[in-house]
């Protein structure tokens, strides 16, 4: 199947994709993102994870995905890239750390303080306070980070 972008980012919940279209999706995607496709992203991502609850290994659609999602910048997708992160062992060791700060660390880290009522507040505050920690980032180093593996998924 070739993928229509346009007529997937108006009707991607009612769209059935397999593992090589969404990956085609995730692709198109990286060439052509627009402002108005987080809700794509993200269930992208979605699906992705799914997935990888079921297998081994970290695709390489997971990771994209991963990454546009963190590119759209937005503090509130942290926990559906947490949600990926957490996928399996493989995706835990596998999916960077660096995609966890969408909206830098001080905006992300203040969405995930401010919401006292997430189950997984605490769990991720911990993960983000011991890998900022490790590896005393700046959002400098993220964003070049982040620019790295798009040029790895670019090339």
């Amino acid at each position: 199947m070739s993928i229509d972008l346009d007529q997937l980012r108006t009707d991607f919940a009612n769209t059935p994709l397999d593992e090589a279209d969404r990956e085609e999706a995730l692709h198109l995607l990286l060439r052509e993102r627009r402002a108005g496709d987080a809700d794509l992203l993200r269930h992208l991502l979605a699906e992705e994870t799914a997935v990888h609850r079921e297998g081994w290994g970290v695709s390489e659609a997971l990771g994209l995905a991963a990454l546009l999602l963190t590119e759209c910048g937005r503090e509130e997708d942290v926990w559906a890239l947490w949600e990926a992160k957490n996928a399996s062992f493989d995706t835990m060791a596998g999916l960077d750390g660096f995609l966890l700060f969408p909206a830098g660390i001080a905006g992300t880290t203040a969405h995930v303080i401010a919401a006292e009522e997430h189950p997984d507040r605490a769990e991720l505050m911990a993960y983000m306070s011991e890998y900022l920690g490790y590896e005393k980032l700046t959002d400098e180093d993220i964003r070049e980070h982040v620019a790295g593996l798009r040029s790895h998924y670019e090339s």
